[in-house]
């Protein structure tokens, strides 16, 4: 196990090195009766799974089930097969939350024209085969994730890469690499590495939402474990994830400092501390195990029943 509950955090490395354990100590500030909001990459996913098993299925959103869209005309990220829309970069969850509060709305012709129809730039792998279908399914989309926003009672937040591109018409962030998954994007949005002033602007104004939308929340952050899967910095991709990470971990760490109700939940920091024995063969998918034991401890540290 990669994390453990203490009475007080380990202050000695040399202890750490015993141990190889990530201590957090009980503040027990949610219960297993509250509703979760669960936003970020495959990481959140996995965390959105253990957490269900934890506390219920009903207690954590979004109910991405409630997507309708017909699979023949349409294609939305993983589902249904995976109850899930990956979110990678800080940029897109704050445009997700402003499109939940009524702040910004996508044009309706703001889309991409690809070999598979017509897509969304700002969420993952929507496509459908005609505008007007593309507008009905992302509709959809937008009353699910609002309906889970209005229930929820604490939000968790996974933020994952620094690297994002911006689309040109917009100014707004895409949620994926241009031609991630035969998409589009390369003609229309220009790549951008925000650093550490840009991701506190920008989580800033996340948690300002939330705080005026949902006064008394709690919002647990953490940065993704899983690395990038290739940069676009020119530098080598060790190097370029560690500059990804660092910054977001950073900023999360400057953040929580500044605000009340914003805890950083180590969970990134536990799974490194696992070292390459945390991940799947493929050297970046954290194994499930260690998912559910440092949501476990999430539970028995946050939880007060």
């Amino acid at each position: 196990m990669t994390v453990k509950i203490a009475r007080k955090t380990n202050p000695a490395w040399r202890r750490f090195l015993t141990d190889r354990a990530v201590t957090m100590t009980q503040q027990p500030v949610v219960s297993r009766q509250d509703q979760f909001f669960v936003m970020g990459s495959c990481f959140a996913e996995e965390i959105r799974y253990a957490l269900s098993e934890e506390i219920g299925a009903d207690r954590v959103g979004p109910d991405y089930r409630q997507v309708e869209f017909d699979p023949q005309m349409a294609s939305v990220d993983g589902l249904p097969d995976r109850v899930h829309m990956n979110t990678y970069n800080a940029f897109s969850v704050l445009q997700e939350v402003e499109r939940i509060l009524g702040l910004w709305t996508p044009e309706p012709d703001d889309w991409w024209q690809v070999e598979g129809g017509w897509q969304c730039p700002y969420r993952r792998l929507v496509i459908a085969k005609s505008p007007q279908v593309l507008s009905a399914v992302s509709a959809s989309i937008d009353s699910a994730l609002k309906r889970a926003f209005a229930a929820t009672d604490h939000f968790i937040f996974t933020f994952g890469m620094t690297e994002v591109f911006i689309n040109r018409r917009s100014g707004k962030a895409a949620n994926q690499k241009p031609g991630y998954g035969n998409g589009g994007g390369a003609e229309q949005t220009d790549y951008y590495r925000a650093g550490f002033a840009e991701n506190h602007r920008v989580i800033s104004r996340l948690v300002d939402l939330i705080e005026e939308a949902k006064p008394g929340c709690r919002i647990f952050v953490t940065v993704s474990p899983v690395p990038l899967k290739r940069t676009f910095s020119g530098e080598d991709i060790f190097v370029a994830n560690t500059q990804s990470k660092s910054t977001l971990r950073a900023v999360l760490g400057e953040i929580c400092a500044e605000r009340p109700n914003v805890t950083y939940f180590p969970s990134y920091d536990a799974v490194i501390a696992g070292g390459v024995e945390a991940f799947e063969s493929d050297g970046r998918h954290v194994k499930r195990p260690i998912v559910q034991a440092v949501t476990k401890a999430f539970v028995s540290a946050y939880f007060g029943d």
